[in-house]
């Protein structure tokens, strides 16, 4: 979207949204397949019984689109690709269902399934896993029953597309590998032997950013990349060399443990109304409804497996929106309703759907309707401002704050060589005058030509700091200047 509109600093985030909503319409499309495709798979196979989209076609209909909603609205004005990712998903769950339908079918439809695996693979690389696992479970299907031919026919397509990039990223990296950030997050969340020392369990601040050069306050010296404003955050896989993924079966247990949590928050918390209505009109027929859930296994099983390796490693609630939306419609489409319970099945689908409704719907209104600082506008003064003060495009510079979260030193082309974090930005404001000229001295050793205070608080600027316009932030030049703008 950038390299298409080259957009100005104001317009940018105009276009990063306009892309959140590029992709919560495909996201749309894929669980509106996927909820089409799993009714019709359990229409298409052979065995006695009405399944409940059937005997209740208007709550299934109220069942997915409330759960799709109260799962997808909380992320929709997050940037990060997890939303592109459920897309990806569930629309490899459709295509996989409808290949299982127990029909032939022909070999451009397995050419599909491998173009669907590889576009998943780069949208996250935690996928080509999620590929391997369907792929593999396919083929276990396909010799048992004697039709391999489109299996093979996915593994090669979807082999032939993702081989260029994972031949990039073995020759930049100088190892085999499919990327990086599995092994990166097993050193921060699970290992946690270089973030330790400085980051309280390794999680609020985990990758290592650069040598410590003030312990009072924290000063860290950050490498420059020309044309990178952060470099740790760049490309983490080639930086940050220190941090080895190894076998620590205690930082494992604690992780899992942390990361259970979470999915049960998932099962039995949020979702708890829904679990227990699954339950009761499971109990209904148990043996054809977990019979028909265990003919699934082909679309569950990656789905699991995939759950599993996040819960060994780093689990969060994005994470899982297109693993959770597929397993809650896989498991509801394969309840049996028998004839005679109908309207009991009926007024307890309804049930379950009102006290879900009723548990989640005020929360997520009281966040779609809570105000939201905006620090986009704050971001552009500061980045207008500052070539005022002699800071030019390709400079290095300092901050107090997160180089992360510095859309001002993006916007404004600068490299942040030094900074403070914000946890340790209280430690620099309640510090004593010596103890801020010391660190504003080690930032101007690390070749920083001003340091930058992006207004965060209503702290009024410390002396000899210059006031940015429209009380957006402070500055302090480290070198002689062009005098300062009234």
């Amino acid at each position: 979207m950038l390299r298409v509109v080259h957009p100005a600093a104001r317009q940018e985030f105009a276009a990063v949204r306009a892309i959140n909503f590029l992709t919560l319409i495909l996201c749309l499309y894929a669980f509106s397949r996927f909820w089409r495709s799993v009714a019709d798979w359990n229409r298409n196979r052979d065995g006695d019984g009405v399944w409940l989209a059937d005997a209740y076609p208007l709550g299934w209909v109220l069942l997915g689109y409330g759960l799709f909603l109260t799962r997808i609205a909380w992320f929709i004005d997050l940037v990060s690709p997890d939303l592109l990712v459920g897309g990806m998903v569930l629309l490899i769950a459709a295509r996989v269902l409808e290949l299982d339908d127990g029909k032939p079918h022909f070999i451009a439809d397995y050419v599909g399934l491998g173009l669907l695996l590889a576009a998943a693979f780069y949208t996250k690389a935690i996928l080509f896993y999620f590929a391997a696992f369907v792929l593999s479970a396919l083929m276990i299907r396909g010799f048992r029953s004697r039709n391999h031919r489109g299996p093979i026919t996915s593994t090669l397509v979807c082999t032939l597309l993702v081989s260029p990039y994972v031949a990039a990223l073995t020759r930049t990296l100088g190892h085999f590998t499919v990327g990086e950030s599995g092994r990166l997050n097993y050193a921060w969340f699970v290992d946690g032997t270089e973030t330790g020392p400085w980051a309280e369990g390794g999680a609020s601040f985990p990758f290592f950013p650069g040598p410590i050069v003030l312990n009072v306050p924290r000063v860290f010296r950050i490498p420059r990349i020309e044309g990178v404003t952060y470099a740790p955050w760049y490309d983490a896989a080639r930086f940050d060399k220190r941090s080895h993924a190894t076998l620590n079966l205690r930082g494992e247990l604690r992780q899992l443990a942390i990361n259970l949590k979470c999915l049960n928050e998932e099962i039995l918390g949020t979702h708890s109304a829904l679990f227990v209505c699954l339950i009761i009109l499971t109990c209904a027929a148990p043996r054809a409804s977990f019979s028909r859930f265990a003919s699934a296994w082909v679309c569950i099983a990656p789905m699991v497996l995939v759950i599993g390796m996040y819960l060994l490693v780093h689990l969060v609630d994005r994470f899982m929106i297109g693993f959770s939306l597929a397993l809650w419609g896989i498991s509801f489409s394969c309840v049996c309703v028998p004839p005679d319970s109908r309207p009991l099945a009926r007024r307890v689908l309804l049930s379950g759907i009102v006290v879900f409704a009723a548990n989640t719907l005020p929360g997520l209104l009281h966040f779609l309707t809570s105000p939201v600082e905006n620090p986009v506008q704050r971001d552009v003064l500061v980045a207008q401002a500052l070539p005022f003060y002699g800071v030019r495009p390709g400079d290095s510079i300092a901050l107090i704050g997160d180089g992360q979260t510095a859309c001002w030193a993006h916007w404004a082309r600068l490299s942040v060589v030094a900074e403070i974090p914000s946890l340790d930005s209280a430690s620099f404001w309640s510090g004593s005058s010596g103890q801020q000229q010391a660190a504003i001295r080690a930032m101007e050793e690390s070749g920083a030509k001003a340091v930058v205070w992006r207004r965060d608080s209503d702290r009024p600027c410390p002396e000899r700091w210059l006031a940015l316009p429209d009380y957006s932030g402070c500055v302090v030049p480290l070198n002689p200047l062009h005098p300062a703008p009234n």
